[in-house]
């Protein structure tokens, strides 16, 4: 499944390429807006387990001073991961969802299409566990879980023209949550950005 879904976005990618011939000067000037948003995917298999995850993190900015953007954010993620005990031939199941909405800041470096970029945010997050399994008589559990997120990013984002950027990056984010021991996570995300000139729009 994994395979197919990173194929999808290779396509996606060549088309937007395709598209656009002659990439312009990127415009990250003070008043500009950008919105958009990432995404990234993970799956593991082994014998007896299997493991996915899918986030989706659309934000918006406002640029206060060229290439500084300030904004905000709101990221979704699931996960699932089933594990198969062969003693008993019982397989056991669990299910999350994260929530976090927070502020968000984003520095490019440079005037050419190609920008380097760092970013940060955090904020309040809820996390939701789901466990059952396939036992006669056994039922699923819910449990909720408020605490905070925060963490940073740094990529690179290709202009392909003065409103649309291709995004990716390399990311790191802690979770913390009541009664849990706090998690770090490290990964890789893709996004597409939109960079409106309020001028323009009026």
């Amino acid at each position: 499944m994994l395979a197919k879904i990173y194929k999808g976005i290779g396509c996606i990618l060549v088309v937007a390429l395709l598209a656009v011939a002659n990439p312009l000067a990127a415009q990250t000037e003070k008043g500009m807006y950008t919105i958009g948003g990432s995404t990234n995917i993970s799956e593991a298999i082994q014998s007896t387990s299997n493991t996915f995850s899918l986030a989706l993190s659309p934000s918006f900015g406002v640029f206060v001073i060229r290439n500084f953007a300030i904004g905000g954010t709101y990221s979704f993620s699931v996960g699932s991961s089933s594990t198969l005990n062969t003693n008993n031939d019982v397989r056991s199941t669990t299910t999350t969802f994260t929530t976090l909405v927070g502020p968000n800041l984003k520095y490019y470096i440079g005037k050419k299409t190609m920008k380097p970029f760092v970013s940060a945010n955090g904020g309040y997050s809820v996390y939701t566990q789901i466990r059952s399994n396939n036992s006669p008589g056994s039922s699923a559990s819910l449990t909720n879980y408020d605490g905070a997120q925060w963490g940073g990013s740094a990529g690179i984002a290709y202009f392909f023209n003065p409103h649309i950027s291709l995004e990716s990056a390399l990311y790191i984010t802690t979770s913390a949550y009541q009664t849990q021991i706090p998690t770090t996570r490290f990964g890789f995300s893709l996004g597409l950005y939109a960079f409106l000139d309020k001028k323009k729009t009026e």
